[in-house]
């Protein structure tokens, strides 16, 4: 798996509304995110299936983005 570190440059950039850099930001969290937004279902079979909330992920990642930049902005 490809290492997502934030570095300086990299919140610098994202601060900025990079979208590159913002795309990176968020893969850092993905897995973090993801277990934030999942959900279980169990069918008929039985058996439970975890799913991911799409909608919930893009609003979570809206508002990740959104307190990265007004609280860094002053910052940085």
């Amino acid at each position: 798996a490809q290492s997502h570190e934030l570095t300086y440059d990299l919140i610098k950039r994202a601060v900025h509304g990079e979208p590159a850099a913002i795309e990176e930001y968020l893969l850092h969290y993905d897995a973090y995110i993801n277990s934030l937004v999942e959900y279980e279902t169990t069918g008929l079979d039985g058996r439970v299936y975890r799913h991911i909330d799409e909608d919930m992920k893009v609003q979570v990642q809206m508002k990740l983005v959104d307190a990265l930049q007004k609280k860094w902005r002053k910052l940085i």
